[in-house]
């Protein structure tokens, strides 16, 4: 399916990533994450890494591993 995908587009650099309608060729890690919707975050407690939406305001995380409560403004 990717491949399909990128050929469709013309893509040929290696790595190449399809985030949303961006496309990314190269390894440039700054705008990879800028335009991910989430971010990783470590538990306090635990040290569990967390998947956390961006731009949410104020949110509540509940950590999966320690049931750790954190909120945070996004």
């Amino acid at each position: 399916m990717a491949r399909v995908e990128f050929s469709r587009r013309q893509i040929r650099g290696v790595p190449a990533f399809l985030i949303g309608d961006e496309v990314v060729v190269g390894l440039d890690t700054q705008r990879i994450y800028a335009l991910l919707d989430y971010t990783i975050m470590g538990c306090k407690e635990c040290g569990t890494r967390m998947r956390v939406p961006k731009n949410k305001g104020k949110i509540k995380i509940t950590c999966p591993n320690c049931s750790d409560k954190t909120v945070l403004t996004t």
